[in-house]
């Protein structure tokens, strides 16, 4: 049984992964775009470039400066935010809520609910990937080292959410899009 389990531990990193793929790439392809027709995505933007551009409670001169002699300012902005959005792998639904945020889904509640369903692939993938499956008392050192066993339905379900909700959010874009 050890055998499948690895696999399906396997196909749970692999779903996180091509769910972290579809949104950055669904970031670095329509962010901009968002920013410009998206009410919601264009706050989110602002938030972004004040924070980018303030030194806690002052602005920042320099990077000030930078920006105002750079040819393309808004680009320049725009290319910081996409680097800032895309920087680290989404590990947590609220990473994810926090995308479709900058893409301008806000109004699709049915996607911030659905992302929820989430958080089992999430705990999962961080558990194989950041602590090879191990039982917490196997990560401690203490007795024998046991790995998490999970029924294969459960496996299969959080492998399904992950990719399925990545076709959601691709589905909701392309729709605002057109």
């Amino acid at each position: 049984m050890g055998r499948e389990h690895d696999l399906f531990r396997a196909a749970v990193v692999f779903s996180g992964a091509g769910l972290d793929t579809v949104f950055k790439e669904a970031l670095r392809s329509c962010v901009a775009m968002r920013i410009d027709r998206s009410v919601g995505a264009r706050e989110k933007y602002v938030d972004f470039v004040t924070r980018y551009i303030q030194n806690g409670p002052t602005i920042d001169a320099q990077r000030l400066a930078v920006l105002l002699t750079t040819g393309d300012t808004d680009a320049a902005l725009k290319e910081a935010y996409i680097q800032q959005l895309t920087g680290s792998s989404l590990q947590s639904v609220s990473q994810v809520t926090a995308t479709m945020s900058a893409l301008g889904l806000q109004e699709n509640t049915r996607l911030y609910k659905d992302s929820k369903t989430l958080n089992p692939l999430f705990k999962a993938r961080n558990e194989i990937a950041h602590e090879l499956d191990m039982t917490p008392g196997s990560v401690s050192g203490r007795g024998a080292r046991h790995r998490r066993e999970r029924a294969m339905r459960s496996y299969t379900s959080m492998c399904y959410d992950g990719l399925n909700f990545s076709q959601l959010v691709l589905n909701a874009l392309e729709a605002e899009v057109n």
